[in-house]
């Protein structure tokens, strides 16, 4: 794919992301909403006009380097099953609970340890590897498994932007065994990993209808 047709993100700085020929954002509704050339998107959590930037980061005073404790250590710990080993870093997971909604019998936070291989199936494991958004969790290597039908951008209610494809300049995925291809980005402003998604947003209850 040329310069001139991949999709790009930029992070601007103490500003929005901007996102370069969008072709697929789907809204936290599961609608596809409109793209322009240049899509801006809100980062800092206060935009009237969610997912888009309004210029709410000026009148907020938002500071894209301010140093915030990121949520989760990063590193890469293993989870190891008689046929597959699960990886998992907590600092890139963005608490979309994907893995407990596809296979709970195998990643379960009620128990210890929270994921344990051997009470699923490896096709379960890789539905869940795959939905994962964040690339928190890998297949040992690591391996990430993309998923299918998945838009290029997605707003996740109450939380940050999955992206799967795009790639974003000036900055590469921060975390051990992080994806290039599918991560997740901040948009309530209070990540300490920022411009990737730490959690935060679930920890201090941020609302995007807020």
């Amino acid at each position: 794919m040329t310069d001139d047709t991949k999709v790009t993100i930029e992070a601007r700085e103490n500003g929005p992301f901007v996102v370069k020929r969008l072709t697929r954002l789907k809204g936290e509704d599961g609608a596809m909403l409109e793209t322009k050339p240049v899509t801006t998107l809100c980062r800092c959590g206060h935009s009237a006009k969610k997912p888009f930037c309004d210029g709410s980061h000026k009148r907020v005073g938002f500071e894209s380097d301010a140093e915030i404790p990121a949520a989760g250590r990063d590193r890469l710990i293993a989870y190891e099953g008689e046929e597959v080993t699960v990886t998992y870093n907590p600092r890139l997971c963005s608490h979309a609970a994907e893995c407990g909604r596809i296979a709970g019998n195998v990643f379960n936070p009620a128990e210890k340890p929270w994921v344990q291989p051997d009470k699923g199936s490896r096709n379960e494991i890789e539905s869940v590897i795959a939905a994962c958004p964040s690339g928190a969790l890998a297949l040992a290597g690591p391996e990430h498994l993309m998923p299918s039908g998945r838009a290029e951008i997605e707003v996740q209610k109450n939380g940050p932007y999955w992206v799967l494809g795009p790639e974003l300049v000036g900055a590469s995925p921060s975390g051990e065994g992080a994806s290039r291809e599918k991560y997740v980005l901040c948009r309530c402003g209070l990540s300490g990993n920022k411009p990737f998604c730490d959690g935060s947003h679930r920890d201090k209850g941020w609302k995007s209808g807020t």
